[in-house]
């Protein structure tokens, strides 16, 4: 490949390139120009980012010393993947292009603004996965504050509920102790009145608690992946799937949003299962995927457990047998 001579000409060419590739992107979404099986608010979501990356690229001005080169070419590229996925048929496909190229775009308006230098594929690459994590772990946060939320809510309507108990022993006491006919319509008016709201507070701290069970688990896996010493971009695709805040943010209305990054997280929990098995069956021949134990395993086990037994029953022989000793020695007048 030709290297890349940045100047103010050849660098407006590139953006200029890229942009009139965003616009016509755009253009083609906003007409229905996309498969039919894609999400509807996932493309809405995707068309207003893209507008507004593609204006703020078009307003970056550099020196034109910036070698922009190797973010073009990235640029351009992922412009191709995106237009491909949105002829499938998979949203999350979608959604993920996007992602990527917003990386890029976003790296490439801050090598513009002076903020970063980047001329090198290995610096680009670097530089993705940095600002990837970062933008990650403020995802991260924000599904922690979602979380402590739910927790919030599910107090508060503890309490309500605590209340209500309350309100309704008190009226079914007073039920107990009323002989008026005409008294004891209007408590039991009560009584039904206080247990409609019981159960209805019921059904949404159910929700509370189910949501939060749902979002603690999709937290604790995100959280894993971006504890992980070695960041590749392999697990930033991973996190970024798991960690799709406008998603999570409607589990309350739609669980199946969250239920869905759910199902995406323990396909990808049992592929390492499945990696992990392997290398334990190549380095141990154990099977670690399999719930069953292995006979080996059991056979050992089984021999630990036959000579405890063994020894716990010398063990006992020879203190009954100084028992009897003792007792012997006692009858004869020996100490």
């Amino acid at each position: 490949m030709k290297k890349y001579t940045p100047s103010v000409k050849n660098n407006n060419e590139k953006k200029q390139e890229a942009v009139n590739e965003l616009k016509a992107l755009t253009y083609r979404l906003e007409r229905g120009k996309h498969s039919a099986a894609l999400e509807a608010e996932v493309v809405s979501s995707v068309l207003a980012t893209l507008k507004e990356q593609a204006a703020e690229l078009e307003n970056s001005v550099g020196t034109g010393e910036e070698n922009i080169g190797v973010l073009a070419k990235d640029a351009l590229a992922q412009i191709g993947g995106l237009k491909k996925a949105a002829e499938g048929s998979a949203s999350h496909r979608f959604e993920e292009a996007a992602e990527e190229l917003g990386y890029t775009l976003g790296l490439w308006k801050d090598v513009l603004d002076g903020s970063t230098v980047l001329e090198t594929e290995e610096e680009v690459k670097a530089a993705r996965v940095s600002r990837g994590r970062r933008l990650l772990d403020a995802r991260l946060a924000e599904l922690g504050q979602i979380k402590a939320s739910f927790t919030e809510n599910d107090k508060r309507l503890e309490k309500e509920i605590a209340g209500l108990e309350k309100d309704l022993a008190e009226y079914e006491s007073a039920m107990l102790k009323e002989d008026n006919e005409r008294r004891i319509n209007d408590i039991y008016r009560q009584i039904k009145a206080v247990k409609s709201k019981i159960d209805m507070l019921n059904v949404r701290h159910g929700n509370y608690s189910a949501c939060y069970n749902l979002l603690d688990m999709i937290y604790a896996n995100a959280r894993e992946i971006l504890q992980a010493t070695d960041f590749a971009s392999e697990e930033i695709a991973k996190a970024k799937v798991l960690l799709n805040i406008d998603k999570l943010k409607k589990v309350v209305v739609d669980p199946n949003k969250a239920i869905a990054v759910l199902k995406k997280m323990d396909s990808e929990i049992k592929e390492i299962a499945g990696r992990t098995a392997s290398m334990d069956s190549k380095v141990f021949g154990l099977d670690s995927g399999a719930s069953a134990v292995s006979q080996d395993a059991l056979a050992y086990k089984e021999e630990l457990m036959r000579r405890r037994r063994e020894k716990e029953g010398l063990e006992h022989t020879a203190s009954a047998e100084n028992s009897d000793i003792k007792t012997e020695g006692n009858k004869n007048g020996v100490l």
